[in-house]
């Protein structure tokens, strides 16, 4: 999600407006885009769900009394939706029993305001569940970061402690790809030496082995030679859209990788090989931490190999 009140229309939070009256739609409109959001509309229940599937909108104000399907339903259908148990929805009602209010939350709305609107409050009641939602969302990528980054810590210990042991270097390399490849849940993961001296790989199965393969055909040692000599990671989130020559990307269409990771393995200053990841699910865009933990251990991996 975007910073709140952004001034760029591209960055600035998504509301879907949601009310079967053209009138208040338009008064709803204009008040969101006063607020600095984009805003995305409907006109009843199922063309809110329809919008919402389509859009990923940051947040819906949603009426609640609205022909056939009215604003308690939607709000219900729309908790049971791809990514809708979190979004937060703002219920607009002229009713405020008791029992609407309690209707309302048991439905899954986050809020409510009543009708006739008071616009500053309405104004005030976006912003803050906007920046809780941004806040959450933040919180859990941190989290997640934390958990993650623990976890490559292991990984880097087991691998020193493999070095200390003395184990064999293909008993190494074999374990360390394989828990990269859980790590990052990708389908491949190769280490390959230049000239193909030397490749192993961790495979998930139904998925076609490389080592029919040379390493310019799978890991663009060519068209990428001098980042790798710098040492640098390539990492590519589109294999179909990526700046390449179509005959250095057709061997990994064919074999369905749609986005790939590779670092470089230098020893004494030299390239010796490489390291990828590929992924064949679909387009991969990689983090920060994850191509700068990858880099960490195909470095573990070239001390390992220059050891051996």
């Amino acid at each position: 999600m975007s910073d709140i009140g952004s001034t760029d229309q591209q960055e600035a939070p998504l509301v879907l407006v949601v009310d079967d009256d053209p009138s208040m739609r338009a008064l709803l409109k204009l008040a969101m885009e006063e607020e600095g959001y984009r805003v995305a509309q409907a006109k009843d229940g199922e063309q809110c769900l329809a919008e919402y599937r389509r859009l990923q909108p940051d947040m819906v104000l949603l009426d609640a009394m609205m022909p056939q399907m009215n604003g308690f339903t939607c709000c219900q259908q729309l908790r049971e939706m791809p990514g809708g148990d979190r979004t937060p929805i703002l219920t607009i009602t002229v009713l405020d029993d008791r029992e609407s209010v309690d209707q309302a939350f048991a439905a899954g709305t986050t809020d409510y305001v009543t009708k006739p609107i008071h616009w500053a409050v309405l104004s005030q009641r976006v912003r803050r569940l906007l920046a809780a939602d941004r806040a959450l969302i933040k919180a859990e990528r941190a989290t997640k970061q934390l958990n993650e980054s623990q976890m490559w810590e292991q990984l880097f210990r087991e691998i020193v402690q493999k070095l200390s042991d003395r184990l064999e270097i293909e008993n190494i390399i074999s374990a360390t790809i394989a828990d990269i490849q859980s790590f990052l849940q990708v389908e491949r993961i190769v280490l390959c030496q230049l000239g193909n001296q030397w490749l192993v790989e961790s495979v998930t199965p139904g998925y076609a082995s490389v080592k029919n393969l040379s390493v310019q055909n799978f890991g663009f040692a060519i068209e990428y030679n001098t980042e790798y000599c710098q040492g640098k990671v390539i990492a590519i989130e589109e294999i179909a859209s990526a700046e390449l020559p179509e005959e250095a990307i057709a061997p990994l269409t064919e074999l369905n990788i749609k986005a790939a990771l590779m670092a470089p393995l230098r020893i004494e200053g030299q390239l010796w090989g490489l390291l990828c990841a590929h992924s064949a699910l679909g387009n991969r865009p990689w983090d920060k931490w994850e191509i700068e933990r990858f880099a960490d251990v195909a470095n573990l991996l070239a001390i390992a190999i220059n050891n051996g």
